[in-house]
């Protein structure tokens, strides 16, 4: 049996959130602020054993309007206190847990309370556990009595007694539910969800200093040996522990003995005035040495040196090692407990940013053989989930495991990338194979901006800063340089494959590409190939993006039918625009017009490379060896350079774009 799904409603930015649940993994990444540590923070206090862990904080911004009313309507008895209750929406989260795989033989253990239907064809579970308004009107009076006259009433005082109230008027009840018949529910208790899923939480405020504070320390983690019990360590290590703890326990009885001998004749000795007699009661002295505990609460790790066998503190060694050694450990004690507890329940394991400290190549081996490292570790079946920031974790991940955390003017909405994949089989493996090979951070940015190449790459972030001085993006309080927009180079035959994922991403685009002019001309063999040429003489382009774009645009299903260039350069600004995405390419300035990024700038910076005034195509061509040599060189030598026009109509309509629906 597995989790399947998780459904959480009305908890902070989560109003209406479904979470698809890997069999194994399960990476949650998405942008700043779209609720990923929330949702496993709503988990956490769900699992945890406090019987209200919820808060007024908790409960979403946009659901508090209507609960202040409904509270202020019942007050003031217009509705009843039934039609409170079904009024005022509660914090809830749905478990549907999948039992197909698992032999109709099976014991189903901890997931037993939870099965409630009768038909035998039924697989799924479902777990309701709802945070609601107590449906004792008497409770509910008493936690308001000071607002039943109306008179005296002020909104913001209502406000502040819902909020501080909150805990005496809401309470959490677990429920199994029909799938079958949502009206067929069972008040369960809340033991039997935390015994169904054992979780364990690695959050990403870790402390990984050896300094002393043994609190949440890797040194803490090695003297919790001397705390377990006999039965719960590993086999392979439990004959050590042993020996430790015995030549521990021989050598503090030893000190014990010496110590009360020689501090008792001292304290004798040291006292006067004639006390004590030889007929009173000797004073003596017993310390109570305790070297395990010296030993738990001074152990620290040491590094040690090769064949010297010299060793190193522990703060001379990475970060990044001590992270990866400490998520070891501790994922190997969430091992051993659900093993020694034997309960047939669904283990959850929660690890938040764990990419923390680690190295680009740490990283991916992390995410690469986690799972792995776990089925060494457990044969329980952990299902694990992550979060992450990092495009190394992100584009190591197979794309069936990645859920996207989109955020809407609605709240959050999670995006299985196996949707994706299914719907676009023929762009899938390449936009897999790219973001393998290259570091794209397409899953945490706001907007995306796809180029050509090196130039591209090098010019436009210099670009977007002088636009932003020249008071382009005014029309925007958070301008386009303090927007995390990533920029991606890849060539306009490719490029096109990205735009259905942005789509389904819902990241505003834009593609900055070349025209590419070219022409058929006859070779030796007389056959018509395509050369490059001047726009003036191109009648089409080498585009495929470009090509791609004017049959969507138009409606041209027929690969076959040919794209002439005029068919591109007479695009309106508005034909330019599909959805969220944004094409612009080279247009004609001054009487010109480049074919490439490289000839747009030479055309509209003329005194910069001695072209002169009434310049023809081949005077704007570019013939250079290295486009990077040309951005370095143009940047660097002639900074005031003017941006072509096209390059700027796109940039001001990416700052102009939202983010939210």
């Amino acid at each position: 049996m597995r989790l399947a799904k998780i459904i959480i409603r009305n908890y902070r930015l989560l109003t209406n959130a479904e979470l698809e649940v890997d069999p194994k993994t399960t990476l949650i990444v998405g942008r700043n602020n779209t609720a990923k540590t929330s949702c496993f923070a709503c988990i956490n206090k769900i699992l945890s054993k406090d019987p209200f862990p919820f808060s007024f904080d908790d409960y979403p911004l946009q659901k508090r309007s209507s609960l202040y009313d409904n509270v202020a309507q019942f007050l003031a008895e217009k509705i009843s206190i039934e039609d409170l209750c079904k009024q005022v929406e509660s914090i809830s989260i749905d478990f549907i847990v999948n039992y197909a795989l698992d032999d109709p033989e099976d014991n189903l253990g901890a997931l037993s309370p939870f099965i409630i239907d009768l038909d035998a064809d039924t697989t799924t579970a479902l777990i309701r556990i709802e945070c609601k308004l107590k449906s004792d009107e008497k409770i509910i009076w008493n936690a308001f009595k000071q607002f039943r006259d109306e008179s005296i009433r002020e909104p913001n005082d209502l406000q502040k007694a819902i909020k501080n109230n909150f805990q005496k008027i809401f309470e959490m009840a677990v429920y199994a539910i029909n799938p079958n018949d949502p009206e067929d529910v069972q008040r369960k208790k809340h033991k039997e969800l935390v015994d169904l899923f054992p979780t364990h939480f690695i959050q990403a405020e870790r402390r990984l200093g050896e300094d002393g504070t043994q609190d949440n320390s890797l040194s803490s983690l090695i003297a919790t040996y001397f705390e377990v019990s006999e039965e719960e360590l590993d086999e392979s290590i439990v004959e050590r522990v042993m020996e430790l703890r015995n030549t521990v326990k021989d050598s503090s009885d030893e000190i014990q003995h010496h110590s009360d001998e020689i501090l008792s004749t001292l304290v004798n000795d040291a006292i006067g005035f004639g006390y004590p007699n030889a007929e009173e009661l000797q004073l003596g002295v017993t310390t109570q040495l305790s070297i395990d505990e010296q030993i738990k609460n001074r152990t620290q790790l040491t590094y040690t040196a090769g064949a010297c066998k010299e060793t190193l503190p522990a703060n001379y060694n990475g970060l990044g090692y001590k992270n990866l050694i400490k998520m070891e450990f501790l994922l190997s004690a969430f091992a051993k407990k659900i093993e020694s507890n034997g309960c047939a329940g669904i283990p959850l394991l929660f690890i938040e940013e764990p990419e923390s400290h680690m190295h680009p190549q740490m990283q991916r081996a992390f995410a690469e053989y986690l799972e792995s490292f776990l089925e060494k570790i457990s044969t329980a079946g952990i299902q694990t989930f992550l979060t992450s920031h990092s495009a190394h974790i992100a584009n190591t991940m197979d794309f069936s495991k990645i859920r996207y955390a989109r955020k809407t003017a609605n709240g959050i909405v999670y995006k299985n990338l196996s949707t994706f994949a299914k719907q676009n089989s023929k762009n899938i493996d390449f936009i897999k194979k790219y973001l393998t090979l290259t570091r794209c951070d397409l899953f945490f940015a706001d907007k995306a901006i796809f180029v050509e190449g090196a130039s591209e790459r090098l010019l436009i972030p210099d670009m977007i800063e002088k636009c932003a001085k020249a008071g382009d993006f005014n029309s925007q309080t958070y301008k386009l340089p303090e927007q995390y927009y990533t920029l991606i180079e890849i060539g306009g035959a490719y490029a096109y494959l990205f735009i259905p994922f942005t789509e389904f991403l819902g990241i505003p685009c834009l593609i900055l590409t070349d025209l590419d002019s070219v022409a058929a001309r006859k070779d030796s063999q007389n056959r018509a190939r395509n050369h490059s040429v001047p726009v003036s003489e191109g009648e089409t382009t080498s585009n495929e993006t470009l090509k791609w774009w004017v049959r969507k645009v138009k409606g041209i299903k027929n690969d076959g039918v040919k794209i002439t260039l005029s068919d591109i350069t007479s695009l309106s600004f508005e034909d330019k625009t599909l959805g969220k995405c944004h094409l612009e390419f080279q247009v004609k300035e001054h009487g010109l017009c480049g074919r490439s990024l490289e000839e747009a700038i030479r055309n509209v910076n003329r005194s910069y490379f001695n072209i002169e005034s009434n310049a023809t195509e081949k005077d704007i061509e570019f013939t250079g060896n290295s486009k990077t040599d040309f951005a370095l060189n143009l940047i660097y030598e002639h900074g005031e350079y003017i941006i072509p026009s096209y390059i700027r109509d796109g940039l001001v309509w990416l700052n102009d774009q939202r983010t939210l629906e």
